[in-house]
């Protein structure tokens, strides 16, 4: 065989998403169902099931707000932000989310436009996005030697984004996730965009460094175990209230957001996004992207 992954690689891989489907999925999942009055009773008086979130209702800042998110190129809404798309996105926020593309990601080739445009309203109606919510506004040419005025982007947003009150963006950090140079332009555009705009406020996607990254679910794992243990003990237990949240790698000082985590549900939505909405772009490496990925079940929000 060309390509042989050792046993014990495997056993790890299979250990750690066994483990994340218990801490994230059912353990949250039989906390609603014995502690929910009416999933107890099985008698629910809004047309809105109960649903299990494992990111903390109190530490999401976006509620009651028209959400735009701002990327790239047709895949990035699932790549790097599903997470978060899916969790803004419940009834218990009471947000509208939108999602403004940039480019057709035709760096291939110009033919690519049209089939990744289409995709992309594909993957959005996967998500929970209505059609007209999705803009695919092919402004740039996609590509890594693409640097996008920043001006004209912010030119862009204005004639797409309102500035009626609670707007907020969402878009990449200043390192693009990967240095990808279109996400830099996009971080530099919003922040023009907002810094000249009154009543639209702006959040950007920290970019995770290379073990963290391809981490699967591996620190996920541990930063819920810690806060299931942290809520047990100390709130439940010892009566203190008091809230654990820990990062294993630097944020940078004095920023204030939300990690997101998903939950086996919201991944498998991730993953029909992604292979059945960007199927012309499931060659052989996006399947790694998808076992490895920590974006798809992993977001942290930093304002900006």
């Amino acid at each position: 065989m060309l390509f042989v992954i050792p046993s014990s690689v495997v056993r790890v891989i299979a250990g750690s998403f066994l483990l994340w489907v218990l801490l994230s999925t059912i353990i949250p999942q039989a906390i609603t169902k014995f502690r929910d009055p009416s999933v107890k009773a099985n008698s629910f008086s809004g047309p809105v099931y109960p649903y299990t979130s494992i990111t903390p209702f109190d530490s999401v800042p976006i509620r009651n707000s028209t959400v735009y998110y701002v990327i790239g190129h047709p895949d990035d809404e699932v790549m790097f932000f599903s997470p978060s798309i899916l969790e803004l996105s419940k009834p218990i926020y009471h947000n509208t989310l939108k999602l403004i593309c940039l480019s057709v990601g035709d760096a291939v080739d110009s033919s690519y436009g049209p089939i990744r445009s289409r995709e992309l309203h594909e993957s959005a109606r996967i998500l929970g996005l209505h059609h007209d919510d999705v803009v695919v506004a092919d402004e740039f040419k996609d590509g890594m030697d693409e640097t996008w005025d920043h001006s004209r982007i912010s030119q862009v947003l204005s004639h797409h984004i309102s500035e009626k009150s609670n707007v907020v963006i969402v878009t990449f950090d200043e390192l693009g996730v990967s240095g990808h140079p279109n996400h830099i332009s996009l971080y530099h555009g919003c922040r023009m965009f907002v810094q000249s705009s009154t009543n639209i406020s702006m959040y950007k996607l920290k970019t995770l460094n290379f073990l963290e990254k391809y981490s699967f679910t591996v620190l996920t794992n541990i930063e819920l175990m810690v806060d299931h243990v942290s809520q047990l003990v100390l709130s439940k237990i010892l009566k203190f209230n008091i809230n654990i949240g820990i990062s294993l790698f630097n944020t940078p000082k004095n920023a204030t957001g939300t990690k997101i985590y998903s939950d086996l549900n919201m991944l498998s939505v991730s993953y029909a996004a992604m292979a059945y909405g960007h199927f012309s772009q499931m060659v052989w490496f996006r399947y790694g992207w998808l076992v490895f990925s920590r974006y798809l079940t992993f977001n942290h929000l930093i304002e900006a």
